[in-house]
């Protein structure tokens, strides 16, 4: 697969998100882009893409339209989010059935 030349990144919690941004641009992939979700994602991204859109967990349609708006057909979800968020992947896994 060749390498995009964009990349979306749904930041969760740790160093993850920022690892997977270094790596992207060394790949030699031009913009990366990461929706990162308050209370969870580590500030210090932003130093590591092109551009952070802040969200809540749980915020599916704000995500897709962030995605779209940046033209990342690409995205991949690096770092973890707290347990206690999750029960909301329960209402994305409904919907999207």
């Amino acid at each position: 697969m060749a390498t995009p030349d964009t990349l979306g990144i749904i930041a969760g919690n740790g160093v993850y998100p920022r690892l997977l941004a270094d790596s992207a641009r060394k790949a030699g992939v031009k913009k990366i882009v990461a929706a990162a979700f308050t209370g969870e994602t580590d500030p210090a991204l932003k130093q590591h893409v092109d551009l952070v859109e802040w969200m809540r967990v749980g915020q599916l349609n704000r995500l897709l339209k962030f995605f779209r708006e940046q033209e990342s057909p690409h995205a991949i979800m690096a770092g973890q989010i707290a347990p206690k968020n999750l029960s909301i992947y329960d209402r994305i896994s409904k919907r999207c059935s």
